[in-house]
């Protein structure tokens, strides 16, 4: 199944997601928009694991992560992915803390530890997508930069493990883990 590691959000950047979304979409940008429920932060991406991998993964990361202490991070804006000069992804990103940085470098060493693949596209940039763009109007640098973020902060205790099932109307994200710093691990019964 197609596999990814996340933060969970909470409700109030999903509303702030949803606010973005609309403004844009008023300035004239066309996208293939997340939807609130899909709205998170992702670490890793891994593509198909089985069973039997993904359960090794989330143990060993569970058990490297135990004890790792909560912190917080904060919405900073509205940025952008670009190619070829034309924005290609927007995005609401995260103030980068260094607990932040210190949990991603955790998790990436324990994955590489273990031999588990994932997508990695170099500089982690801490950020929940908006959407991926189709078509934008003549001044989207200006329409982004004048878009207001609301500074809210999110706390961050631990790390939810996804499938991804692609359909027509878009992926759907169903958990099949959640593990927390302070110890505890859930998993969904399928």
């Amino acid at each position: 199944m197609r596999t990814f590691i996340a933060i969970d959000v909470n409700h109030e950047i999903r509303e702030a997601s949803q606010e973005v979304i609309g403004k844009l979409q008023e300035a004239g940008f066309k996208a293939a928009w997340t939807k609130p429920e899909n709205v998170h932060l992702t670490l890793f991406f891994m593509g198909e694991m089985d069973d039997k991998a993904i359960d090794s993964m989330v143990y060993s990361l569970n058990k490297r992560m135990q004890g790792f202490p909560s912190f917080s991070t904060r919405l900073t804006g509205l940025e952008y992915f670009k190619f070829k000069h034309s924005p290609r992804v927007l995005f609401l990103k995260f103030e980068p803390t260094k607990s932040l940085q210190k949990m991603y470098l955790e998790m990436k060493s324990e994955l590489t530890k273990n031999k588990i693949k994932y997508d990695d596209q170099g500089n982690f940039v801490p950020h929940v997508t908006l959407g991926r763009v189709k078509e934008y109007p003549t001044e989207w640098e200006r329409i982004t930069s004048e878009i207001a973020i609301p500074n809210i902060i999110l706390v961050i205790d631990g790390f939810t493990v996804y499938n991804s099932t692609l359909t027509p109307q878009g992926p759907t994200y169903n958990w099949i883990y959640k593990s927390k710093f302070e110890g505890g691990l859930e998993k969904n019964a399928r």
